[in-house]
Protein backbone atom coordinates (compact mmCIF):
# COMPACT_ATOMS: atom_id res chain seq x y z
CA UNK A 1 0.00 0.00 0.00
CA UNK A 2 1.10 3.10 -0.83
CA UNK A 3 1.79 6.36 1.36
CA UNK A 4 -0.83 8.19 -0.31
CA UNK A 5 -3.02 5.27 0.13
CA UNK A 6 -2.43 4.92 3.85
CA UNK A 7 -2.65 9.27 4.69
CA UNK A 8 -5.99 8.69 2.63
CA UNK A 9 -7.41 5.33 5.14
CA UNK A 10 -5.95 7.56 8.25
CA UNK A 11 -7.59 10.63 7.62
CA UNK A 12 -11.11 8.71 6.39
CA UNK A 13 -10.47 7.09 9.85
CA UNK A 14 -10.08 10.09 11.87
CA UNK A 15 -13.41 11.72 10.29
CA UNK A 16 -15.34 8.68 10.87
CA UNK A 17 -14.33 8.25 14.70
CA UNK A 18 -15.01 12.21 15.52
CA UNK A 19 -17.86 12.96 17.47
CA UNK A 20 -19.26 14.97 14.87
CA UNK A 21 -19.20 12.87 12.14
CA UNK A 22 -20.73 9.70 14.09
CA UNK A 23 -23.45 11.81 15.63
CA UNK A 24 -24.31 12.25 11.89
CA UNK A 25 -24.46 8.96 10.69
CA UNK A 26 -26.27 7.80 13.23
CA UNK A 27 -28.66 10.23 13.11
CA UNK A 28 -29.14 9.63 9.44
CA UNK A 29 -29.27 5.61 9.68
CA UNK A 30 -31.86 5.74 12.51
CA UNK A 31 -34.06 8.65 11.25
CA UNK A 32 -34.18 7.24 7.26
CA UNK A 33 -36.56 4.37 7.05
CA UNK A 34 -39.51 7.08 6.40
CA UNK A 35 -40.20 10.12 5.32
CA UNK A 36 -43.04 12.76 6.32
CA UNK A 37 -44.00 14.91 3.30
CA UNK A 38 -42.88 15.07 -0.24
CA UNK A 39 -42.78 18.51 -1.98
CA UNK A 40 -41.51 19.43 -5.77
CA UNK A 41 -39.14 22.86 -5.33
CA UNK A 42 -36.28 24.36 -6.90
CA UNK A 43 -32.95 24.87 -4.34
CA UNK A 44 -33.26 29.29 -3.99
CA UNK A 45 -29.85 28.86 -2.04
CA UNK A 46 -27.60 26.42 -0.37
CA UNK A 47 -24.83 26.98 2.26
CA UNK A 48 -22.79 24.69 3.91
CA UNK A 49 -22.13 24.96 7.48
CA UNK A 50 -18.37 25.10 8.84
CA UNK A 51 -16.68 21.48 9.14
CA UNK A 52 -15.11 21.33 12.81
CA UNK A 53 -11.13 21.38 11.73
CA UNK A 54 -9.91 17.94 11.49
CA UNK A 55 -6.63 18.13 10.74
CA UNK A 56 -4.24 19.32 7.70
CA UNK A 57 -4.88 15.47 5.81
CA UNK A 58 -8.29 14.34 6.21
CA UNK A 59 -11.04 14.27 3.62
CA UNK A 60 -14.28 15.31 4.48
CA UNK A 61 -17.14 13.65 1.97
CA UNK A 62 -20.04 14.99 3.33
CA UNK A 63 -21.21 17.07 5.89
CA UNK A 64 -24.35 19.53 6.86
CA UNK A 65 -25.57 22.24 4.77
CA UNK A 66 -28.57 24.56 5.09
CA UNK A 67 -30.64 24.42 1.85
CA UNK A 68 -33.40 26.83 1.09
CA UNK A 69 -36.58 25.83 -1.09
CA UNK A 70 -39.07 27.30 -3.08
CA UNK A 71 -41.44 25.00 -2.88
CA UNK A 72 -44.29 25.21 -5.75
CA UNK A 73 -46.20 21.87 -4.93
CA UNK A 74 -47.04 19.69 -2.00
CA UNK A 75 -47.47 15.90 -3.16
CA UNK A 76 -48.07 14.35 0.35
CA UNK A 77 -47.60 15.59 4.17
CA UNK A 78 -47.79 18.76 5.78
CA UNK A 79 -45.34 20.87 4.56
CA UNK A 80 -45.73 24.56 2.98
CA UNK A 81 -45.43 25.82 -0.34
CA UNK A 82 -43.12 28.98 -0.81
CA UNK A 83 -39.81 29.32 0.95
CA UNK A 84 -38.85 26.37 3.26
CA UNK A 85 -35.44 26.03 5.14
CA UNK A 86 -34.35 22.35 4.93
CA UNK A 87 -30.90 20.71 6.41
CA UNK A 88 -29.11 18.26 3.93
CA UNK A 89 -26.23 16.53 4.48
CA UNK A 90 -24.03 16.74 1.22
CA UNK A 91 -20.57 16.47 -0.91
CA UNK A 92 -20.92 19.60 -2.97
CA UNK A 93 -24.23 21.98 -3.55
CA UNK A 94 -26.91 20.73 -6.28
CA UNK A 95 -26.61 21.88 -9.39
CA UNK A 96 -29.14 25.19 -9.97
CA UNK A 97 -29.78 24.61 -13.85
CA UNK A 98 -32.13 21.42 -12.50
CA UNK A 99 -35.03 23.56 -11.79
CA UNK A 100 -37.74 22.31 -9.92
CA UNK A 101 -38.13 18.45 -8.65
CA UNK A 102 -39.45 16.08 -5.81
CA UNK A 103 -38.04 15.95 -2.63
CA UNK A 104 -38.88 13.64 0.33
CA UNK A 105 -38.59 15.66 3.77
CA UNK A 106 -38.00 14.54 7.47
CA UNK A 107 -39.48 16.40 10.19
CA UNK A 108 -36.26 17.14 12.86
CA UNK A 109 -36.16 18.02 16.54
CA UNK A 110 -35.55 21.57 15.49
CA UNK A 111 -38.83 21.70 13.82
CA UNK A 112 -37.63 22.33 10.40
CA UNK A 113 -37.13 19.22 8.51
CA UNK A 114 -34.25 17.07 7.04
CA UNK A 115 -33.66 16.77 3.07
CA UNK A 116 -33.41 12.74 2.52
CA UNK A 117 -30.27 11.55 0.23
CA UNK A 118 -31.70 8.69 -1.78
CA UNK A 119 -35.46 9.34 -1.63
CA UNK A 120 -36.57 7.36 -4.05
CA UNK A 121 -35.61 4.20 -1.85
CA UNK A 122 -38.30 5.67 0.77
CA UNK A 123 -41.60 4.14 0.13
CA UNK A 124 -43.19 4.56 3.35
CA UNK A 125 -44.48 7.73 5.08
CA UNK A 126 -43.90 8.08 8.70
CA UNK A 127 -46.53 7.32 11.07
CA UNK A 128 -48.63 10.62 12.77
CA UNK A 129 -47.26 9.34 16.18
CA UNK A 130 -43.70 8.79 14.62
CA UNK A 131 -40.85 11.16 16.51
CA UNK A 132 -39.25 13.24 14.77
CA UNK A 133 -35.61 12.86 13.73
CA UNK A 134 -32.26 14.51 14.50
CA UNK A 135 -31.43 17.13 12.86
CA UNK A 136 -28.72 16.88 10.86
CA UNK A 137 -27.35 20.16 12.68
CA UNK A 138 -28.12 21.29 15.55
CA UNK A 139 -26.60 25.00 16.64
CA UNK A 140 -24.57 25.45 19.86
CA UNK A 141 -26.25 27.19 22.91
CA UNK A 142 -27.43 31.30 22.14
CA UNK A 143 -26.85 30.61 18.26
CA UNK A 144 -29.31 29.68 15.81
CA UNK A 145 -29.40 28.42 12.23
CA UNK A 146 -28.83 31.46 10.25
CA UNK A 147 -25.65 31.86 12.66
CA UNK A 148 -24.83 28.72 11.57
CA UNK A 149 -25.82 29.97 7.39
CA UNK A 150 -23.64 33.22 8.15
CA UNK A 151 -20.69 31.20 9.20
CA UNK A 152 -21.03 29.13 6.63
CA UNK A 153 -21.02 32.22 3.91
CA UNK A 154 -18.20 33.72 5.56
CA UNK A 155 -15.94 31.09 5.97
CA UNK A 156 -16.20 29.23 2.39
CA UNK A 157 -16.94 32.99 0.84
CA UNK A 158 -20.36 31.99 -0.82
CA UNK A 159 -23.16 34.20 -1.17
CA UNK A 160 -25.97 31.87 -2.60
Amino acid sequence: MSERSVHFLLAVSAVLTAGFACDLGSAMAQDAECYDAEVSARIVSQTPTVFPDCGDDCIVISWPWIVDLDVRRVHSGDARRGRLTVLAVLHTDYRRDLGSRRWKLRRNDLGGFNLLRGAENFSARCADDQPPATAYITPPDGQTLEDLRREGRAHYGRDN
